[in-house]
This record gives C-alpha cells, structure tokens and sequence, in this order.
C-alpha cells in the first residue's frame, strides 16, 4: 500500500511552517523536504537498493534524523545504534544484521581495527538540498528500520519494522496524546530507542514539529525558552527537572508521557499539584512503541490499548498483536517472526486487566524468583519503594542465599539525605509482605543509560556483599 510521504505533503500543503528546530538552526517543512530529497539522491548515486541496510551511531543529531527519513525514500533499513558502544562491537552487530555500510553521523569512527568484514564508511552532505517535482510516494510494507532491544535476558536482538508499523503506531499514539500543527515534541530519547525513533512519526504526520534536544542549555531551560508542548520522560529525569525549579505554568506544555520504570505517586501527585498530570505508556520495542496509554491511578496501571493493537493474558503473560507487530528478529539474513501459531507476540512480561479494563503491568516473568517457597516480584518491590517521598529511584536483585535459597537486596538513589535502612524497611512493610522486605541496603551506583542492567546490578550485589 502506497501513502504520500508526511514531510513532502506538508511541505506542498504548509511549506512555510516550521519542521524542525535543532539549536541555531530552524527547518521549514519545504527546507527539510528537500534536504531529505538530496540525501536520498545521493544514497542512490551510492549505489543503495531497497531493503539494503544502513547502520548509523545515531542519538538525535540533525544529520541522524535527516539520514533516518532519507533512508525511507530510497527503501534502504536504517539501522541506528548507540554511539557510545564500542567500534568492536558496532562492526560485530553490523555482521549480524549484515549491514556492508555504515554513516558516522554522530561523532567519529569507532576504535575497532578496521578488518575486511567491517562495514564501510560512507560520507554525505548533509547541507545539500534538492526541489522535488512530484509527490512522493512511500510503501507502507517497506522493511523500514531496526532497532536493537535492551539485552536484558541476553545478546541485543534486532527488531525489525517495516513502515506501516510506525505510522500505525504514530495513529493510534494520537487518540490519547493528540498531535496538531502547533505541537511542538522535544526528541527527548534517541534514535536508537524505539521510544526516540517514534516520535517524529507523530509530529510529521501531524504536521508539527520537532525540537532536537541539542543541550544548548538545561532541559528546565529550554522547556521556558522553546515551543515544546509534547515531552517523553523516565521518572528519573522528571525528577531532575523538579529539582532544577522546573514548572510547567511557565512552558507551553501540554502533555507528559512518562514510561519505562516504575511511576512514583508522589511524582504524579505533585505533578497534578502544578497543573499537569502525566501520562503513562506500556510499549516494547516488538509492538514500535507505545501499547497501552492511561493515567497513573494506582500502581501497574498503564491504560486501555490504543487503537489498532490486541492484548491479552495467558497464565499471567502479556501477549500483543496488531498493526504495530514487528516482522521479526533479524540476525544473519535470517528472521525470526517469534510469535506463536496464533500470531500474538509473547512479552515476557507479567500482568493482568483491572475491572475498569485497563492492563496492569506487574514485572518481567523472567524477574521473579522464589525464596524460601514464596514467589517474589522484584518489580513489586520497586514500586514500594519509589513512592516514598525520599526515593528517586530503586532496583532490587536477587542474590543466592544458603537457606532461602535467593533472597531481595535493593539500591537506593535518595534525593537527598538517606533514611535509616529499618526505617525504610518499615516502610516496605507495611505494603508488603515481611518476606518481601530485602536484606541489604545498597546505595545506587554511577550507571549509564536509560535503563539499568539488572544482571550488573545483581553481580554488583554479589560483589559488595562479599566485601562486608
């Protein structure tokens, strides 16, 4: 199925209107429209085919997203991973997704020694543009993108998309967070995070625009100083925000999607207290993003599906399918569909519908453990946890114990001063039961990233309880 592509249609319908800010620089929608055309050209004139793959370090530089939407136009799978991993393992993921070469649109070449299966660098001219004569046309069953899953049960695999997955995805985002041409949606999260790579979907097809988070000056900053009315968070950087004076009386804020961890109640609570209660998302990067969207009325709760996507149960699993669906896990030329001979997608994850129909959303099946005969959800814990009023954020691990079997440890980032470890262990427990309450209290480490590795913070545990 063919669809007018969303940039070069608005920049026939509207081609004055504003596209895309990133610092100094400010694109109209004819501007990128035609930036995009001369990267595409050039990618063919490199010799490109439809459904050859592209990989790129990219975290939402101008040339990155430029290079993303380009890509579309030529059928060619942009495959954008973290800039920050090593250039040995850039070149080992490039073998696998059997990508020949590779753009350096965010910083410079990897320190990986160059060998005869490393990908080829290419080079492009980013400023170049090109007028487009006629409209252009985009199939929505084009292989699209890939986009590497967290790893947290293991090596990262590759998810692959193809068009129609996003778009469908963008759709049905809007029947809860509404896009217009005057949404502005701060690129928050990187290209190579499934919730990043979504956004500009649902700006572009609404004929908004998209602000790069360049880090000309703190995000409190510029939420005051720029049009930006959409924001996708974690809790974690909500909360830096607070800390920094952060109100949202003095932005064009409209909407805050929050995801990935835990939601603390007091951060909904005080939120709501200044005017502008948040959103809650569940999404995998199997389903292109966003799965279910709701507020946050009580722990777990994510919301109602959104518009073209299925959830169902099945001995306490999460199970999707819909328009959303991914094609598969790609490694090696071969892909992998993973679903079941129904067609739904098995998430791993542990949950279930409340009475009002909204999904909730209790842990990772693969999580759980049991100690001393008691099935425990690290998940339940967590969320115990961070909504005390002095927890900004809490992992808790596993760790073998000689007569439990394994038993809970927790690490705390406070906001501040820490309470007394058996003050806190009150706390859990009076919430939970007393078998739920950890043994250690761990302070929170130095950790990169969006999401925290619980198998390094599981060895950390192990590590430092060794020590005492």
């Amino acid at each position: 199925m063919m669809q007018p592509c969303p940039i070069n249609y608005w920049a026939t319908e509207t081609p004055q209107h504003i596209a895309l800010h990133s610092g100094s620089v400010t694109l109209t929608y004819r501007m990128l429209d035609r930036r995009i055309a001369a990267l595409a050209r050039q990618l063919a004139q490199k010799g490109f085919q439809p459904g050859d793959k592209l990989m790129a370090p990219a975290k939402g530089a101008l040339a990155s997203l430029l290079l993303a939407w380009a890509c579309l136009r030529v059928g060619v799978v942009f495959c954008p991973l973290n800039p920050a991993f090593p250039g040995t393992q850039q070149h080992a993921l490039a073998q696998r997704l059997q990508a020949s070469r590779i753009c350096y649109t965010e910083g410079e070449q990897g320190d990986a020694q160059v060998t005869s299966s490393a990908p080829v660098p290419i080079t492009l001219d980013f400023s170049e543009e090109l007028m487009t004569e006629q409209a252009v046309q985009l199939n929505t069953g084009q292989r699209c993108n890939t986009v590497f899953t967290s790893g947290s049960s293991g090596m990262p695999k590759a998810v692959l998309h193809r068009l129609g997955n996003h778009l469908a995805s963008a759709n049905g985002s809007a029947a809860l967070i509404p896009v217009d041409q005057q949404s502005g949606w701060l690129l928050s999260l990187p290209l190579f995070h499934i919730g990043g790579y979504a956004i500009p979907f649902r700006v572009f097809l609404a004929g908004g625009r998209v602000i790069l988070d360049d880090g000309s000056a703190p995000l409190a900053a510029r939420l005051e100083q720029q049009p930006i009315t959409h924001l996708s968070l974690v809790p974690t950087q909500l909360w830096r925000l607070l800390q920094a004076g952060f109100d949202p009386a003095r932005t064009q804020l409209r909407e805050l999607l929050l995801g990935g961890v835990a939601i603390p109640a007091p951060l909904v609570e005080r939120m709501t207290t200044l005017g502008l209660t948040p959103k809650v998302s569940y999404g995998l990067s199997e389903m292109a993003s966003q799965v279910c969207t709701g507020t946050p009325s009580a722990p777990g709760v994510v919301g109602k599906p959104l518009p073209g996507r299925d959830v169902r149960i099945i001995d306490n699993e999460i199970q999707v399918r819909g328009d959303t669906l991914f094609s598969g896990y790609l490694s090696n030329g071969a892909l992998d569909p993973a679903l079941n001979d129904e067609g739904w997608f098995a998430t791993r994850d542990k949950g279930y519908f409340n009475s009002a129909g909204e999904l909730v959303v209790e842990g990772r099946l693969d999580n759980g453990f049991i100690s001393g005969g008691e099935n425990i959800q690290p998940e339940s814990i967590e969320q115990r946890l961070v909504d005390h009023p002095g927890v900004a954020q809490a992992l808790v691990v596993a760790v073998p114990h000689p007569e439990w079997g394994e038993r809970p440890v927790a690490f705390i980032d406070w906001h501040a001063q820490s309470s007394e470890d058996q003050a806190l262990a009150r706390w859990v427990r009076e919430a939970l039961p007393g078998f739920m309450v950890p043994d250690a209290w761990l302070a929170w480490p130095s950790v990169q990233g969006l999401k925290p590795s619980r198998t390094h913070f599981a060895k950390l545990a192990q590590e430092q309880l060794a020590a005492t």
